[in-house]
């Protein structure tokens, strides 16, 4: 019989025609992928990214052929399947035999039940680490220091742990992390278990190491993303993947060090899973209101970003809303990947530019300890804006006593190349784009994700280290011609942490002063030159240097030449 409006027939007949339409579009929307495979699918060999060539004014200079690092990271599927592959994978920087130049670790995820799709049997690749030879180039000794690892490695943060005088190694993996105890003869150990901080379970994504309790041992944070469900079906645009808030979020680990080789899980006590839910993407150690105590910074995915400060006694409170750090200009809490940490606009106070999946932020520092976003400001946001910034730092391309910014750019549902960013900052926290200056590096479009900067032949100029989904590394050696000087302190606690982790530098040259602090430099999934650079200008001599250690001991220098990497043990007495 046909509705009538008296019966109500019409609202009963619609409301049939809306289920029956909505259940025909959940059927022709559901992936293919969902039904049983009778073999999982054969990624493809993406292509490896040649040599590119640099022209003879390029800032920039692709040498990863030249220092012969010929890591390819191995991607286990065709195209990017879900969130966990999104990400990438990792490097850290650091010098393993004490020999004056930075070596390089890079993590490779490889295969993993639930997340890839590889050919059955595919076997898993190694990680790799790069020995520096002093002449711009590298040699592999993965196999000698037994760091090939196991399972899908995504991070890598390294420290000296147990002040042994050699930088020990924590690789962040999903399932269970691994650390490294440095043998000092070129070769390490696995000692997680006996450490106790193997995050077992955790789909580990970034770690830093700070010293909480100014024991003169680091301690160590670990993030977490968040509980991935490979049979989560619902509720995505089904040519991408879910996305953060799909799943449930999975609590970061805080490790304190007991000073004899093990660790002691404080993640309840010191108040950190009494956060609130969140899907950690990076970690940074940072003394952010100067009172001594190392703080955290978190950036988040899909969450409010948090700023845990520690009240000195082993327990952190999150005031990133009330420091105006939580969230970007517009009220959003959109995916954060990395914080970059520095005093952009020589005012003697840290800021903080975040990258994200959206619009990111230039936090700018006051006095007060608040912050006010810059993003638009400075010049940031129209020069971003259409991208999606992984890997960020601040580097002083040409040592002009500056902060300039690097952004790693990459797309983050498709394996296609996008261009990185080189952005020149005027000095006073305002940007623009440097691409013609950066070189052929900055107009070529690569799969980016990580990114650390370093000065691996150690001329006094930063370089920097990019790395590629599915691709090889890309290692971009530093050829700026400006003659401006430099210096560049490595730190060596004594009743300080072995690091100088939390040390203050306050720096005087040509009549301008520079403040910086010595912290653990932690970057989205990896970790860059522990050594902390200053550009100088044209000023022919440091007029004065000043070290407050995390012990409290307070060091002064005077008429320092410029020019060196000078390296600087905290007094006993």
């Amino acid at each position: 019989m046909k509705p009538t409006k008296e019966d109500g027939g019409f609202k009963a007949y619609g409301r049939l025609v809306l289920l029956l339409l909505l259940a025909l579009t959940l059927a022709a929307c559901k992936p293919k992928s969902y039904e049983p495979a009778a073999e999982a699918p054969r990624p493809p060999s993406f292509s490896v990214t040649p040599p590119i060539p640099a022209g003879p004014n390029d800032l920039f200079e692709d040498a990863t052929a030249k220092a012969r690092i010929d890591f390819v990271q191995q991607f286990c599927d065709d195209h990017i399947a879900n969130i966990i592959e999104s990400n990438g994978s990792g490097v850290a920087v650091f010098d393993y035999d004490n020999d004056g130049y930075m070596d390089i670790f890079i993590a490779n995820p490889g295969p993993l039940a639930g997340v890839t799709h590889e050919k059955p049997g595919t076997e898993r690749q190694p990680c790799r680490l790069y020995h520096n030879n002093h002449d711009g180039t590298f040699t592999d000794v993965t196999e000698k220091a037994g760091l090939g690892g196991a399972g899908y490695a995504v991070a890598a943060a390294a420290a000296d742990y147990d002040g042994d005088g050699f930088t020990d190694l924590y690789v962040v993996c999903i399932g269970k992390s691994i650390l490294y105890h440095n043998n000092g003869d070129g070769t390490f150990t696995d000692v997680t278990d006996k450490a106790g901080v193997g995050n077992v379970g955790g789909t580990g994504i970034g770690a830093t190491w700070l010293d909480v309790n100014h024991s003169g041992h680091l301690d160590l944070y670990v993030g977490n993303y968040l509980k991935f469900d490979p049979d989560y079906h619902l509720y995505y645009n089904p040519t991408s993947y879910p996305g953060p808030l799909a799943y449930k979020p999975q609590r970061d680990m805080l490790y304190i060090n007991n000073g004899d080789g093990t660790f002691t899980n404080a993640s309840e006590s010191a108040g950190i899973w009494a956060l609130p839910p969140h899907r950690t993407m990076s970690v940074h150690a940072l003394d952010y209101n100067r009172d001594g105590h190392e703080d955290l910074y978190i950036c988040n995915d899909a969450t409010p970003n948090m700023l845990l400060i520690n009240d000195g006694h082993g327990h952190f409170r999150d005031e990133a809303v009330k420091r105006g750090v939580a969230f970007n200009a517009l009220g959003e809490a959109a995916g954060s990947m990395t914080a970059a940490i520095g005093d952009c606009n020589g005012d003697g106070i840290p800021d903080m530019l975040v990258s994200r999946l959206g619009y990111g932020s230039l936090y700018m520092g006051s006095a007060e300890g608040d912050c006010v976003d810059r993003m638009m400001a400075s010049g940031l946001g129209t020069l971003t804006a259409q991208y999606v910034g992984w890997g960020t730092n601040f580097i002083d391309f040409d040592n002009a006593g500056k902060l300039d910014a690097f952004i790693a750019n990459g797309d983050a549902f498709r394996m296609v190349g996008w261009q990185s960013l080189l952005l020149e900052n005027d000095g006073q926290g305002n940007f623009h784009n440097a691409v013609g200056k950066g070189g052929a590096y900055f107009r070529t479009p690569v799969r980016a994700r990580s990114s650390v900067a370093l000065d691996y032949d150690n001329d006094g100029k930063m370089d920097l280290l990019v790395g590629l989904m599915g691709d090889r590394p890309v290692l971009l050696h530093n050829r700026d011609s400006s003659g401006n000087h430099w210096i560049t302190l490595s730190l060596r606690g004594t009743k300080s942490n072995p690091a100088g982790w939390g040390s203050w530098i306050e720096l005087t040259a040509g009549g301008k002063t520079y403040l910086q602090e010595c912290r653990c430099p932690s970057a989205f999934l990896s970790q860059g030159d522990p050594r902390v650079h200053f550009g100088l200008g044209q000023a022919p001599i440091v007029q004065r240097i000043q070290i407050k250690w995390p012990s409290g001991t307070v060091q002064t220098m005077t008429d320092v030449r410029v020019d060196q990497i000078l390296k600087v043990t905290e007094p006993r007495s």
